[in-house]
């Protein structure tokens, strides 16, 4: 394309986008655009007649006429502009309507001007912003009436103004409405096009996030019946992991450091969790929690949940190679029974509950920095699969002594 090409095509957007803010709704902003373009093509309707009237009259009235009535549709522009988009949709369809009445007192019902009272029928449809709707009836009914009277009284609309073939009139009336139907419908149907478009992209965006809260199969729920019963879940693993020093961390250095650090940190957990096919459940402080087994029933629940562990700690270990603040992170595994489901009505939250979520709370507690500490239900599921030392009997504070490993 050419640099003339794309200054006129740059020239005609920037005509259709008049008075389009960026905080304007996708419906609101189609409105508009239709209403420039259709200010445009009124524009050029009364250009076409009076380049046909200079090779055919020399009538000051049908230049003068033309002249004044393209200006009223330029003014439909500016009205946008400045934000007065009712005002905009009431001048377009004021012009129209002076329009036709002009060309059918001076040309006559037989000039075919008539037909254009179509097009003034469903423009204010197409125009008008969705708060002034009571505006767009009536102006659409009186468009309505408008016609049915002048097609009754069609007799009494003379022509007063005779040097024009009436043939040719109504050739150039109907072809130039056709044309603009084709252009406005055209150009409807790229905006709808557009819109729908942008409303997809909004809700992958709103989509994505909500996978990025709750699992699939409550989302799923949340659609269909807009709530959510608690599932019983009897073969899952929980992951719990929790930083050393935490507490005097966060008094030496600043909060913004921290949050960068934790959210760099819990940035690649979570690409940790989505590869190993672990379910991120929260994070409170520097706690993270996650568990494996709840989208679907699977027997290598605890094997995942080890496997995303030790990529974790390998992490951590090459990060702290290369930043000040040294990570020093503890890890907890148990297996279990846990209930799941959304707790509220607002801001959702989807939640564990059950003794298995405190014993893995405890496992990690009662573990080492840079260690894998595990239950011994978990171990009964990774033990062909892991290298594991036997801790014996550790007292976890409220469970009392339980059985421990250590994973290699």
């Amino acid at each position: 394309m050419s640099t003339y090409d794309n200054n006129k095509s740059r020239f005609f957007q920037r005509m259709v986008d008049i008075g389009d803010k960026n905080n304007a709704s996708i419906t609101e902003s189609r409105y508009l655009r239709v209403t420039n373009i259709a200010s445009v093509l009124g524009v050029i309707y009364n250009a076409i007649w009076m380049l046909i009237a200079f090779f055919l009259t020399d009538a000051l009235v049908i230049y003068g006429s033309n002249a004044l009535l393209g200006l009223m549709f330029l003014m439909a522009l500016i009205f946008n502009r400045n934000e007065w988009r009712v005002l905009a949709s009431i001048w377009l369809i004021l012009a129209s309507y002076m329009s036709v009445l002009l060309f059918l007192y001076l040309l006559g019902y037989s000039s075919g001007v008539s037909v254009v009272f179509f097009l003034i029928i469903i423009l204010p449809y197409m125009t008008f912003p969705r708060k002034a709707r009571n505006l767009t009836h009536v102006f659409s009914i009186l468009a309505c009436l408008t016609l049915i009277v002048t097609v009754i009284f069609q007799s009494n609309i003379t022509t007063h103004f005779g040097e024009l073939d009436p043939y040719i009139s109504q050739i150039v009336n109907i072809s130039i409405t056709g044309f603009i139907c084709l252009i406005l419908i055209s150009s409807l149907s790229g905006l709808i096009d557009k819109s729908e478009e942008s409303l997809m992209a909004e809700q992958k965006k709103s989509e994505d996030l909500l996978h990025n809260i709750l699992p699939a199969n409550i989302i799923r729920d949340l659609k269909e019946s807009g709530k959510t019963i608690p599932k019983k879940h009897k073969n899952i693993t929980i992951l719990f992991t929790d930083f050393e020093g935490f507490t005097q961390l966060v008094a030496s250095i600043s909060a913004i450091t921290l949050v960068n650090e934790l959210n760099d940190i819990f940035g690649r957990f979570d690409e940790i969790m989505e590869e190993t096919e672990v379910e991120k459940i929260e994070t409170i402080g520097d706690a993270y929690m996650a568990a494996c087994g709840l989208e679907k029933e699977m027997t290598n629940h605890a094997a995942n949940c080890i496997r995303a562990a030790q990529m974790m700690l390998s992490y951590l270990e090459e990060r702290n190679k290369s930043h000040e603040i040294m990570w020093r992170m503890r890890v907890g595994v148990h297996s279990g029974t846990v209930v799941a489901g959304v707790v509220g009505k607002k801001k959702f939250a989807y939640d564990l509950f059950g003794d298995t979520i405190n014993t893995a709370s405890r496992i990690e507690s009662a573990g080492e920095v840079g260690k894998i500490n595990i239950s011994s239900s978990t171990y009964e599921l990774i033990k062909n699969d892991f290298t594991c030392l036997s801790r014996g009997k550790i007292y976890a504070k409220g469970k009392g002594e339980l059985e421990m490993y250590f994973v290699k």
